[in-house]
């Protein structure tokens, strides 16, 4: 009924350079194209409690990277990494300019939008040619812990990761450290 595939590690679909961390997934599901992730990937991360100048600078930096033909990686959580996708979205319905595609990472199951505000933001990163991944089963909810299982895969499918306004102890700065340790 969601349209839920899923991959394994080692299959031709699975991200490539999420083959490259030390604790990659074994299997990843997905909706929508899974291709995209391997295409460049850039990672855009940042508090939920988000500023004027932040929300648009994620925006901004978002949509231009789509148009620039990268695939933007981010947490649908609200704040920078809503705004994020937002960006991408945007780009690729601005009459079609962008090759760029956006890729929600979600601490739960691919069937449970995480959070549920998001729900209409989820469907247009599917509309616009994107993709949803979660390394759980459907129907698993989103626990405080897989929200930092989730940023290991943020960082591990990008070539380099963005931080956008970050107050220290952040999940944000949680992916950075992930980055980092991924030569990223």
């Amino acid at each position: 009924r969601f349209g839920c595939a899923y991959t394994l590690y080692g299959s031709e679909d699975y991200p490539s350079l999420l083959t490259q961390i030390v604790d990659a997934p074994f299997l990843l599901f997905y909706r929508g194209n899974i291709g995209v992730l391997n295409r460049d990937c850039i990672a855009v991360v940042g508090t939920r409690r988000v500023t004027a100048d932040g929300r648009s600078a994620a925006y901004d930096f978002s949509y231009d990277a789509c148009c620039d033909a990268k695939t933007v990686v981010s947490g649908l959580a609200l704040g920078i990494d809503g705004e994020a996708h937002k960006g991408s979205v945007a780009s690729c319905f601005d009459a079609h300019r962008a090759d760029g595609k956006t890729v929600a990472v979600l601490p739960s199951g691919i069937d449970v939008i995480v959070p549920g505000v998001h729900r209409r933001l989820a469907g247009q990163i599917l509309e616009s040619g994107g993709c949803l991944v979660s390394e759980y089963a459907p129907g698993v909810p989103a626990l405080p812990w897989r929200f930092v299982q989730r940023n290991r895969i943020i960082a591990g499918v990008a070539a380099a990761t963005v931080v956008i306004q970050a107050p220290p102890g952040s999940g944000a700065l949680v992916t950075a450290d992930f980055a980092v340790e991924y030569n990223r």
